[in-house]
Protein backbone atom coordinates (compact mmCIF):
# COMPACT_ATOMS: atom_id res chain seq x y z
CA UNK A 1 0.00 0.00 0.00
CA UNK A 2 1.61 3.71 -0.93
CA UNK A 3 2.03 6.46 1.14
CA UNK A 4 -1.47 7.90 -0.28
CA UNK A 5 -3.47 4.97 0.83
CA UNK A 6 -1.84 4.58 4.30
CA UNK A 7 -3.09 8.16 5.13
CA UNK A 8 -6.25 7.82 3.79
CA UNK A 9 -7.05 4.85 5.63
CA UNK A 10 -5.83 6.20 9.15
CA UNK A 11 -7.74 9.66 8.14
CA UNK A 12 -11.12 7.30 7.34
CA UNK A 13 -10.65 5.18 10.58
CA UNK A 14 -10.62 8.39 12.76
CA UNK A 15 -13.43 9.95 10.95
CA UNK A 16 -15.77 6.58 11.68
CA UNK A 17 -14.49 6.04 14.79
CA UNK A 18 -12.87 2.77 14.49
CA UNK A 19 -9.60 3.05 16.84
CA UNK A 20 -7.43 0.30 15.68
CA UNK A 21 -6.41 -1.15 19.60
CA UNK A 22 -10.03 -1.78 19.65
CA UNK A 23 -9.73 -4.27 16.96
CA UNK A 24 -6.70 -5.42 17.90
CA UNK A 25 -8.31 -6.44 21.82
CA UNK A 26 -10.96 -8.67 19.57
CA UNK A 27 -8.08 -10.73 18.46
CA UNK A 28 -7.49 -11.15 21.83
CA UNK A 29 -10.20 -11.73 23.21
CA UNK A 30 -11.49 -15.11 21.98
CA UNK A 31 -15.03 -14.70 24.00
CA UNK A 32 -15.76 -11.84 22.14
CA UNK A 33 -14.65 -12.63 19.07
CA UNK A 34 -17.90 -13.50 17.00
CA UNK A 35 -19.34 -10.36 18.01
CA UNK A 36 -16.67 -7.71 17.92
CA UNK A 37 -16.17 -9.47 14.14
CA UNK A 38 -19.47 -8.34 12.79
CA UNK A 39 -19.01 -4.77 14.46
CA UNK A 40 -15.40 -4.83 12.23
CA UNK A 41 -17.19 -6.15 9.41
CA UNK A 42 -19.53 -3.53 9.27
CA UNK A 43 -17.12 -0.76 9.88
CA UNK A 44 -15.12 -1.74 7.33
CA UNK A 45 -17.89 -2.11 4.86
CA UNK A 46 -18.70 2.13 6.15
CA UNK A 47 -14.92 2.67 5.54
CA UNK A 48 -14.61 0.83 2.00
CA UNK A 49 -17.28 2.45 0.70
CA UNK A 50 -15.65 6.36 2.24
CA UNK A 51 -12.29 5.53 1.34
CA UNK A 52 -13.40 4.70 -2.30
CA UNK A 53 -15.13 7.85 -2.94
CA UNK A 54 -11.70 9.80 -1.08
CA UNK A 55 -9.38 7.88 -3.53
CA UNK A 56 -11.12 8.15 -6.51
CA UNK A 57 -11.69 12.11 -5.76
CA UNK A 58 -8.34 12.96 -6.57
CA UNK A 59 -8.45 11.48 -10.23
CA UNK A 60 -11.05 14.33 -10.71
CA UNK A 61 -8.78 16.80 -11.46
CA UNK A 62 -9.56 20.49 -12.12
CA UNK A 63 -9.09 21.91 -15.16
CA UNK A 64 -6.34 23.98 -15.21
CA UNK A 65 -8.62 27.35 -17.27
CA UNK A 66 -11.24 26.77 -14.39
CA UNK A 67 -7.95 26.92 -11.51
CA UNK A 68 -9.02 28.88 -8.71
CA UNK A 69 -6.87 31.78 -7.64
CA UNK A 70 -6.57 32.94 -4.18
CA UNK A 71 -7.17 36.50 -3.75
CA UNK A 72 -3.92 37.89 -2.30
CA UNK A 73 -6.21 39.04 1.34
CA UNK A 74 -6.91 35.40 1.65
CA UNK A 75 -3.41 34.45 0.70
CA UNK A 76 -2.03 37.25 4.03
CA UNK A 77 -4.49 35.81 6.65
CA UNK A 78 -3.35 31.89 5.87
CA UNK A 79 0.42 33.24 6.11
CA UNK A 80 -0.15 34.96 9.13
CA UNK A 81 -2.61 32.67 10.92
CA UNK A 82 -0.45 29.85 9.77
CA UNK A 83 3.06 31.56 11.12
CA UNK A 84 1.31 32.37 14.61
CA UNK A 85 0.41 28.31 15.00
CA UNK A 86 4.18 27.52 14.33
CA UNK A 87 4.99 30.26 17.17
CA UNK A 88 2.47 28.04 19.35
CA UNK A 89 -0.01 31.38 19.10
CA UNK A 90 -3.88 30.31 19.26
CA UNK A 91 -5.13 31.53 15.90
CA UNK A 92 -8.41 32.11 17.31
CA UNK A 93 -8.07 35.73 15.73
CA UNK A 94 -8.19 38.85 16.70
CA UNK A 95 -8.80 42.48 14.97
CA UNK A 96 -11.29 41.97 13.02
CA UNK A 97 -11.84 38.39 13.00
CA UNK A 98 -13.93 38.98 16.15
CA UNK A 99 -13.00 34.85 17.30
CA UNK A 100 -13.88 33.53 13.89
CA UNK A 101 -12.45 30.51 12.79
CA UNK A 102 -13.54 30.29 9.63
CA UNK A 103 -13.06 33.14 6.83
CA UNK A 104 -15.04 33.12 3.23
CA UNK A 105 -14.52 35.15 0.39
CA UNK A 106 -16.46 36.00 -2.30
CA UNK A 107 -15.72 37.64 -5.56
CA UNK A 108 -18.07 39.69 -6.94
CA UNK A 109 -20.16 39.10 -9.75
CA UNK A 110 -21.45 42.11 -10.68
CA UNK A 111 -20.82 43.53 -14.72
CA UNK A 112 -20.34 47.55 -14.93
CA UNK A 113 -23.33 48.68 -17.99
CA UNK A 114 -20.91 50.70 -20.59
CA UNK A 115 -24.37 52.72 -21.25
CA UNK A 116 -24.10 54.14 -18.03
CA UNK A 117 -21.70 57.30 -18.72
CA UNK A 118 -21.09 58.74 -16.18
CA UNK A 119 -21.16 55.87 -13.53
CA UNK A 120 -23.01 57.28 -10.70
CA UNK A 121 -24.12 54.03 -9.04
CA UNK A 122 -21.65 50.46 -8.53
CA UNK A 123 -23.91 47.36 -8.12
CA UNK A 124 -21.07 44.24 -6.70
CA UNK A 125 -23.50 40.94 -6.86
CA UNK A 126 -22.35 37.53 -4.07
CA UNK A 127 -23.52 34.22 -4.14
CA UNK A 128 -23.11 33.25 -0.36
CA UNK A 129 -25.42 29.75 -0.98
CA UNK A 130 -22.23 27.86 0.17
CA UNK A 131 -22.44 29.04 3.50
CA UNK A 132 -23.28 26.88 6.40
CA UNK A 133 -25.86 27.39 8.51
CA UNK A 134 -24.87 26.03 11.35
CA UNK A 135 -21.65 28.33 11.06
CA UNK A 136 -22.24 31.69 13.53
CA UNK A 137 -21.54 34.92 11.82
CA UNK A 138 -19.14 37.53 13.71
CA UNK A 139 -18.70 39.86 10.94
CA UNK A 140 -18.71 40.44 7.09
CA UNK A 141 -17.15 43.57 4.70
CA UNK A 142 -16.80 44.09 1.99
CA UNK A 143 -13.65 45.64 -0.19
CA UNK A 144 -13.38 47.43 -3.26
CA UNK A 145 -9.94 48.35 -4.64
CA UNK A 146 -9.59 52.31 -5.86
CA UNK A 147 -7.02 52.18 -8.54
CA UNK A 148 -4.94 55.34 -8.32
CA UNK A 149 -5.89 58.29 -11.14
CA UNK A 150 -4.22 61.44 -12.43
CA UNK A 151 -3.66 64.79 -10.47
CA UNK A 152 -6.47 65.55 -8.70
CA UNK A 153 -8.60 68.78 -9.96
CA UNK A 154 -10.70 69.29 -7.43
CA UNK A 155 -10.75 70.22 -3.77
CA UNK A 156 -12.96 68.93 -0.73
CA UNK A 157 -13.61 65.33 0.49
CA UNK A 158 -15.32 62.91 -1.11
CA UNK A 159 -17.74 60.95 0.69
CA UNK A 160 -17.97 57.19 -0.09
CA UNK A 161 -21.24 55.62 0.93
CA UNK A 162 -22.81 51.88 0.56
CA UNK A 163 -26.01 50.68 0.50
CA UNK A 164 -28.49 47.80 -0.38
CA UNK A 165 -29.08 47.31 -3.71
CA UNK A 166 -33.36 47.52 -2.88
CA UNK A 167 -32.46 49.91 0.37
CA UNK A 168 -31.66 53.37 0.92
CA UNK A 169 -30.40 52.26 3.93
CA UNK A 170 -26.97 53.58 4.59
CA UNK A 171 -24.76 50.86 5.36
CA UNK A 172 -21.47 52.37 5.57
CA UNK A 173 -19.73 55.60 4.46
CA UNK A 174 -15.84 56.66 4.45
CA UNK A 175 -14.74 60.03 3.47
CA UNK A 176 -11.91 60.31 0.84
CA UNK A 177 -9.43 63.19 0.44
CA UNK A 178 -9.35 64.28 -3.33
CA UNK A 179 -4.84 63.81 -2.65
CA UNK A 180 -5.28 59.82 -1.27
CA UNK A 181 -7.45 59.64 -4.87
CA UNK A 182 -4.51 59.90 -6.62
CA UNK A 183 -3.03 56.64 -5.33
CA UNK A 184 -5.10 52.93 -5.19
CA UNK A 185 -5.53 51.56 -2.30
CA UNK A 186 -8.34 49.67 -0.73
CA UNK A 187 -11.73 50.40 0.88
CA UNK A 188 -13.01 48.33 3.63
CA UNK A 189 -17.03 48.79 4.28
CA UNK A 190 -18.97 47.07 7.16
CA UNK A 191 -21.84 44.75 6.05
CA UNK A 192 -22.47 42.89 9.05
CA UNK A 193 -25.87 44.65 9.95
CA UNK A 194 -27.52 43.78 6.72
CA UNK A 195 -25.99 40.48 6.81
CA UNK A 196 -26.85 38.92 9.87
CA UNK A 197 -30.44 40.08 9.55
CA UNK A 198 -31.01 38.59 5.74
CA UNK A 199 -28.83 35.94 6.06
CA UNK A 200 -31.14 32.63 7.04
CA UNK A 201 -33.16 34.33 4.15
CA UNK A 202 -31.12 35.25 1.37
CA UNK A 203 -28.57 33.37 -0.80
CA UNK A 204 -27.85 36.21 -3.13
CA UNK A 205 -26.46 39.59 -1.39
CA UNK A 206 -26.50 43.14 -3.41
CA UNK A 207 -24.93 46.18 -2.74
CA UNK A 208 -24.74 50.20 -4.23
CA UNK A 209 -21.88 52.12 -3.85
CA UNK A 210 -21.94 55.90 -5.10
CA UNK A 211 -19.79 58.88 -4.17
CA UNK A 212 -20.48 62.63 -3.26
CA UNK A 213 -18.85 65.55 -3.01
CA UNK A 214 -20.34 68.83 -1.84
CA UNK A 215 -24.49 66.72 -2.04
CA UNK A 216 -23.74 65.97 -5.39
CA UNK A 217 -22.91 62.46 -7.06
CA UNK A 218 -19.72 61.89 -8.64
CA UNK A 219 -18.20 60.00 -11.66
CA UNK A 220 -17.40 56.16 -10.00
CA UNK A 221 -14.74 56.67 -12.99
CA UNK A 222 -12.71 59.63 -11.17
CA UNK A 223 -12.46 57.68 -7.89
CA UNK A 224 -10.57 54.59 -9.78
CA UNK A 225 -13.64 52.65 -8.58
CA UNK A 226 -14.98 51.21 -11.81
CA UNK A 227 -14.67 47.53 -12.99
CA UNK A 228 -13.09 48.45 -16.31
CA UNK A 229 -9.64 46.60 -17.10
CA UNK A 230 -9.15 45.00 -13.41
CA UNK A 231 -7.23 41.61 -12.77
CA UNK A 232 -8.74 39.17 -10.28
CA UNK A 233 -6.81 40.66 -7.56
CA UNK A 234 -8.03 43.81 -7.96
CA UNK A 235 -12.23 42.16 -8.13
CA UNK A 236 -14.33 43.44 -5.00
CA UNK A 237 -14.78 40.67 -2.24
CA UNK A 238 -16.96 39.79 -0.18
CA UNK A 239 -15.35 38.42 3.34
CA UNK A 240 -17.14 36.71 5.58
CA UNK A 241 -16.05 35.61 9.36
CA UNK A 242 -17.79 32.56 10.79
CA UNK A 243 -17.45 30.80 14.31
CA UNK A 244 -18.10 26.81 14.17
CA UNK A 245 -20.17 25.82 16.69
CA UNK A 246 -18.40 22.68 17.17
CA UNK A 247 -15.22 20.94 16.00
CA UNK A 248 -14.87 20.79 12.43
CA UNK A 249 -14.06 17.61 10.60
CA UNK A 250 -12.11 17.75 7.32
CA UNK A 251 -13.95 15.32 5.96
CA UNK A 252 -17.27 17.24 5.89
CA UNK A 253 -15.81 19.58 3.38
CA UNK A 254 -14.44 16.49 1.36
CA UNK A 255 -17.88 15.32 1.01
CA UNK A 256 -19.44 18.24 -0.46
CA UNK A 257 -16.63 17.94 -2.82
CA UNK A 258 -17.42 14.36 -3.98
CA UNK A 259 -21.38 15.24 -3.46
CA UNK A 260 -20.89 18.15 -6.30
CA UNK A 261 -19.10 15.98 -8.40
CA UNK A 262 -21.10 13.01 -8.31
CA UNK A 263 -24.09 15.48 -9.73
CA UNK A 264 -23.05 15.48 -12.65
CA UNK A 265 -21.73 11.80 -12.90
CA UNK A 266 -23.77 8.57 -13.55
CA UNK A 267 -24.00 5.84 -11.32
CA UNK A 268 -22.61 3.64 -13.79
CA UNK A 269 -19.70 2.86 -11.62
CA UNK A 270 -20.95 2.48 -8.18
CA UNK A 271 -23.34 0.39 -9.52
CA UNK A 272 -20.70 -1.97 -10.69
CA UNK A 273 -19.03 -1.44 -7.44
CA UNK A 274 -22.12 -2.68 -5.68
CA UNK A 275 -22.66 -5.53 -7.87
CA UNK A 276 -19.07 -6.83 -7.25
CA UNK A 277 -19.88 -6.65 -3.22
CA UNK A 278 -22.58 -8.94 -3.59
CA UNK A 279 -20.78 -11.41 -5.28
CA UNK A 280 -18.10 -11.85 -2.55
CA UNK A 281 -16.30 -10.73 -0.06
CA UNK A 282 -13.09 -10.66 -1.95
CA UNK A 283 -12.70 -6.67 -2.04
CA UNK A 284 -13.44 -6.25 1.72
CA UNK A 285 -11.21 -9.11 2.58
CA UNK A 286 -8.04 -7.29 0.97
CA UNK A 287 -9.08 -4.38 2.37
CA UNK A 288 -9.19 -5.16 5.67
CA UNK A 289 -6.19 -7.86 5.30
CA UNK A 290 -4.16 -4.69 4.38
CA UNK A 291 -5.25 -2.89 7.44
CA UNK A 292 -4.54 -5.66 9.69
CA UNK A 293 -1.19 -6.02 8.22
CA UNK A 294 -0.49 -2.56 8.77
CA UNK A 295 -1.33 -2.59 12.52
CA UNK A 296 -0.22 -5.66 13.12
CA UNK A 297 3.58 -3.81 12.84
CA UNK A 298 2.64 -3.23 16.10
CA UNK A 299 2.95 -7.14 17.36
CA UNK A 300 6.90 -7.27 16.16
CA UNK A 301 10.02 -5.32 16.98
CA UNK A 302 8.59 -2.30 16.72
CA UNK A 303 6.22 -3.00 19.28
CA UNK A 304 8.81 -3.26 21.81
CA UNK A 305 9.56 0.51 21.91
CA UNK A 306 7.38 2.37 24.25
CA UNK A 307 4.32 4.52 23.27
CA UNK A 308 5.61 7.85 21.83
CA UNK A 309 5.17 10.53 19.17
CA UNK A 310 6.08 9.16 15.73
CA UNK A 311 6.50 10.92 12.34
CA UNK A 312 3.75 11.12 9.98
CA UNK A 313 4.08 13.33 7.16
CA UNK A 314 0.49 14.24 5.28
CA UNK A 315 0.97 15.09 1.47
CA UNK A 316 -2.22 16.37 -0.25
CA UNK A 317 -0.60 15.94 -3.46
CA UNK A 318 -0.41 12.44 -3.09
CA UNK A 319 -3.96 12.67 -1.64
CA UNK A 320 -5.21 13.99 -4.60
CA UNK A 321 -6.65 16.95 -3.00
CA UNK A 322 -4.17 19.65 -4.17
CA UNK A 323 -7.07 20.45 -6.60
CA UNK A 324 -8.98 21.88 -3.39
CA UNK A 325 -6.56 22.51 -0.95
CA UNK A 326 -5.05 25.72 -1.88
CA UNK A 327 -2.17 25.71 1.52
CA UNK A 328 -0.48 23.47 2.46
CA UNK A 329 0.42 20.72 -0.02
CA UNK A 330 1.12 18.79 3.36
CA UNK A 331 2.24 18.94 7.10
CA UNK A 332 4.05 17.24 9.83
CA UNK A 333 0.75 15.25 12.03
CA UNK A 334 2.75 12.92 13.80
CA UNK A 335 1.12 9.81 15.17
CA UNK A 336 1.25 7.69 18.64
CA UNK A 337 2.85 4.18 18.82
CA UNK A 338 4.21 2.07 21.10
CA UNK A 339 3.44 -0.09 23.90
CA UNK A 340 1.79 0.76 27.47
CA UNK A 341 3.11 -1.94 29.44
CA UNK A 342 3.38 -2.32 33.22
CA UNK A 343 4.36 0.24 35.18
CA UNK A 344 3.38 2.81 33.40
CA UNK A 345 6.00 5.89 33.15
CA UNK A 346 4.71 9.36 34.50
CA UNK A 347 5.14 10.88 31.61
CA UNK A 348 2.47 9.32 29.82
CA UNK A 349 0.23 10.70 31.86
CA UNK A 350 -2.21 7.62 32.26
CA UNK A 351 -5.71 8.11 33.71
CA UNK A 352 -6.26 5.52 36.77
CA UNK A 353 -8.61 3.85 34.34
CA UNK A 354 -5.55 2.93 32.27
CA UNK A 355 -3.07 2.23 35.02
CA UNK A 356 -5.37 -0.40 36.59
CA UNK A 357 -6.31 -1.96 32.73
CA UNK A 358 -2.62 -2.28 32.44
CA UNK A 359 -2.24 -4.31 35.88
CA UNK A 360 -5.14 -6.40 35.06
CA UNK A 361 -3.33 -7.00 30.92
CA UNK A 362 0.23 -7.80 32.93
CA UNK A 363 -1.38 -10.37 34.83
CA UNK A 364 -3.56 -11.93 32.53
CA UNK A 365 -3.26 -10.63 28.78
CA UNK A 366 -6.14 -12.69 27.12
CA UNK A 367 -8.75 -11.61 30.10
CA UNK A 368 -8.21 -8.09 29.18
CA UNK A 369 -6.64 -5.60 26.00
CA UNK A 370 -3.64 -3.47 27.02
CA UNK A 371 -4.51 0.74 27.28
CA UNK A 372 -3.83 2.15 24.43
CA UNK A 373 -1.04 4.95 23.35
CA UNK A 374 -2.67 7.72 21.43
CA UNK A 375 -2.53 11.72 21.25
CA UNK A 376 -2.90 13.49 24.77
CA UNK A 377 -2.68 16.91 23.00
CA UNK A 378 -3.13 17.96 20.30
CA UNK A 379 -2.94 21.44 18.08
CA UNK A 380 -4.45 22.93 14.96
CA UNK A 381 -3.44 23.87 11.47
CA UNK A 382 -4.66 26.43 9.37
CA UNK A 383 -6.07 25.23 5.78
CA UNK A 384 -6.95 27.51 3.00
CA UNK A 385 -8.72 25.64 -0.07
CA UNK A 386 -11.62 26.17 -2.20
CA UNK A 387 -15.38 25.15 -1.29
CA UNK A 388 -18.19 23.38 -3.30
CA UNK A 389 -18.92 26.80 -4.70
CA UNK A 390 -15.13 27.73 -5.30
CA UNK A 391 -14.99 30.30 -2.98
CA UNK A 392 -11.54 30.48 -1.41
CA UNK A 393 -12.13 29.60 2.74
CA UNK A 394 -9.34 29.99 5.50
CA UNK A 395 -10.39 27.66 8.40
CA UNK A 396 -8.34 26.73 11.16
CA UNK A 397 -8.78 22.92 11.62
CA UNK A 398 -8.52 21.79 15.49
CA UNK A 399 -6.74 18.53 16.71
CA UNK A 400 -5.07 18.15 13.38
CA UNK A 401 -1.09 18.01 14.90
CA UNK A 402 -0.03 15.32 17.67
CA UNK A 403 2.04 17.66 20.44
CA UNK A 404 1.94 15.03 23.36
CA UNK A 405 1.27 11.08 23.69
CA UNK A 406 -0.05 8.71 26.57
CA UNK A 407 -2.00 5.72 27.63
CA UNK A 408 -5.30 5.53 27.95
Amino acid sequence: MDASRVVAVCLGLVFLGNIPCFQSAALISAPRRNRETRVSHTGVQRSSRLLKDLLAAGHHRQDPKDAVVPHEYMLSIYRTYSAAEKLGLNASFFRSSKSANTITSFVDRGTDNPLHSPLRRQKYLFDVSTLSEKEELVGAELRIFRRARGTSQTSGLYDIQLRPCRSDTLLDSRSLDPVDSTKGGWEVLDVWDVFKAHRPHHHQFCFQLRATQSDTEVDLRRLGLDRRGRTQQEKAILVVYTRSKKKENLFNEMKEKIKSRKEGENGEEEEAAQARRAKGQGPRRRRRTALGNRHGKRHGKKSKSRCSKKPLHVNFKELGWDDWIIAPLGYEAYHCEGVCDFPLRSHLEPTNHAIIQTLMNSMDPYSTPPSCCVPTKLSPISILYTDSGNNVVYKQYEEMVVEQCGCR
